[in-house]
C-alpha cells in the first residue's frame, strides 16, 4: 500500500511537472532578443524607414521591451518602443505600443503559431478612444530566425472611409 501510494504521489508530481512544462510565456518568443536591423516601405506612398531595434527582457523577464530608433525617406527621426507580455488570465500574448512622435498608445493582441513560425498582431479592443484604428499584420520568420518579413496595414480616421497604411517591414538579426 506504501508503494502504491508513493508511486501514485510520483505519478502526480512528474504530471504536475509536465503540465507547468507546457505553460506558454513570454519567453515562448525569445527570438524576438537580440538587435535587428529593419527597414519598413510603404511603395503606395514610395515612404521608407530605417530602423535599429533592440529587444530585450525588462521587469523582471516578465516583458519583452523593443526599443527602436528610427529615421525616414523624409528625413525625420523617431524612437518607439513595444512592451510585449503574455496575459495569463486572457490566454494570450499583448503588445503595447509606445511612440516619440504620436500621442497615442496602441494595444494589440499577438498569436504566435511556432509550426510555421508566424506572429500575427491584430488591434486590441480600445473601449472609449475618440479615434478609429485598426491594425493587421503578419510576421514571418526564417527557420533560424535571423530574419523575418512583416506585411500588414493600418487603417485609421474614418471607419466609414479610413485612411490606410500598407507597409512591408523586413529584419535582419545583426546580434
Amino acid at each position: 500500500m506504501k508503494y502504491t501510494l508513493l508511486f501514485m504521489l510520483m505519478l502526480m508530481v512528474l504530471h504536475t511537472g509536465d503540465i507547468f512544462s507546457q505553460n506558454i510565456n513570454v519567453r515562448d518568443l525569445d527570438f524576438l532578443i537580440g538587435k535587428w536591423e529593419v527597414r519598413e516601405d510603404n511603395f503606395e506612398k514610395n515612404w521608407w524607414e530605417k530602423t535599429t531595434r533592440i529587444g530585450k527582457y525588462v521587469m523582471d523577464s516578465s516583458y519583452i521591451e523593443l526599443e527602436s530608433t528610427a529615421v525616414s525617406s523624409d528625413g525625420k527621426h523617431r524612437t518607439y518602443r513595444w512592451y510585449i507580455h503574455y496575459n495569463s488570465k486572457d490566454q494570450r500574448f499583448e503588445m503595447l505600443s509606445m511612440f516619440g512622435n504620436w500621442h497615442k498608445v496602441q494595444f494589440d493582441i499577438l498569436s504566435w503559431d511556432p509550426d510555421s513560425r508566424v506572429l500575427t498582431m491584430r488591434s486590441g479592443s480600445d473601449p472609449g478612444v475618440e479615434e478609429y484604428h485598426e491594425r493587421f499584420g503578419e510576421i514571418s520568420f526564417d527557420d533560424k530566425f535571423s530574419q523575418y518579413e512583416w506585411k500588414g496595414e493600418n487603417k485609421y480616421g474614418d471607419p466609414k472611409n479610413p485612411g490606410i497604411w500598407k507597409y512591408v517591414e523586413k529584419g535582419k538579426r545583426v546580434e
